[in-house]
């Protein structure tokens, strides 16, 4: 349905697929500048976790694949411009750089949001009106540029709604949930939004745009999951709530404790002194046994 706002697409027709080699992808995406390139049910036997990270890394910075003639001379590389939609059931996973460069959003199955279909049937009545949508915001934007400051507009926008998400990320996960690819991301995405719904405003027709929503909370939530960092805490975590390892409240006089029990650092009112080598080693043991029993 997205898709069909640049052009005449079906759902049982997809433009690319990760079964695909990902240089198909990359030169299918080529031509396709800013515009939805919808690539279809992404599986890690499909795209390997090694090739799919490079591609989604050089797409994230406008890069194709370097490569060489038989001359040994750089050949025209050929990145994808357009603007990937992806499916899938899955997503990589412990590749934190590489989720940062991603808006990963859990749909729920067509039967669970449109429970009698009707919402399918209408939108598909109204498919091949979409790309009338597209050509009149382009129009729109065109007269924007020749008439205001439209250029401004944007950077504007878009510098207060970086600022508007930093201070919602800091108030509900605190200074720490700061990560600036997906402020970034979520930011260019409500900017377009609002242009959107002045666009529409502007030009008096019956549409209708739905709230604006986001999941960034969600997004910094599952980045904050795969750093080291954070689940070097959790183990620790685990391991403090089950008793097999302390911290000790006295560094002067430390309680004797269990022969089972390891003291992994000391607190001293709101601080804690870890003791590294000790702490990383009960760390990686806690995470063999949580591996063994899963």
């Amino acid at each position: 349905m997205l898709s069909s706002f640049y052009g005449q697409f079906s759902r049982d027709t997809p433009p690319a697929q990760w079964g695909d080699t990902i240089n198909t992808v990359e030169t299918l995406g080529y031509p396709l500048v800013d515009t939805i390139l919808g690539v279809d049910d992404y599986k890690a036997i499909y795209a390997d976790e090694r090739t799919f990270t490079r591609f989604l890394q050089s797409y994230s910075r406008g890069m194709g694949r370097g490569r060489l003639t038989r001359e040994a001379k750089v050949r025209h590389e050929k990145p994808c411009r357009g603007l990937v939609l992806s499916t899938g059931e899955t997503t990589i996973e412990g590749e934190m750089s590489v989720i940062a460069r991603m808006l990963v959003l859990e749909v729920p199955p067509w039967e669970k949001r449109d429970l009698a279909g009707q919402a399918l049937v209408q939108a598909e009545e109204q498919r091949d009106k979409l790309t009338g949508f597209t050509a009149h915001f382009a129009l729109w934007i065109a007269k924007q540029l020749g008439q205001t400051d439209l250029m401004t507009e944007i950077a504007s926008r878009f510098s207060q709604n970086m600022k508007g998400y930093r201070a919602q990320l800091t108030a509900k996960l605190g200074s720490r949930s700061n990560t600036g690819r997906v402020i970034q991301n979520w930011s260019v995405l409500v900017t377009v939004y609002q242009l959107l719904y002045k666009f529409v405003q502007e030009m008096d027709e019956d549409y209708l745009l739905p709230e604006w929503q986001d999941v960034i909370i969600e997004s910094v939530r599952t980045m904050r999951q795969e750093r080291a960092s954070e689940v070097f805490l959790d183990i620790l975590g685990q391991l403090l709530a089950g008793g097999q390892i302390v911290l000790d409240d006295d560094m002067k006089n430390p309680h004797e404790y269990p022969s089972s029990v390891t003291v992994i650092g000391y607190k001293d009112g709101d601080a804690i002194y870890l003791l590294p080598e000790i702490a990383l080693r009960e760390a990686n043991k806690g995470t063999y046994s949580h591996c063994a029993l899963q």
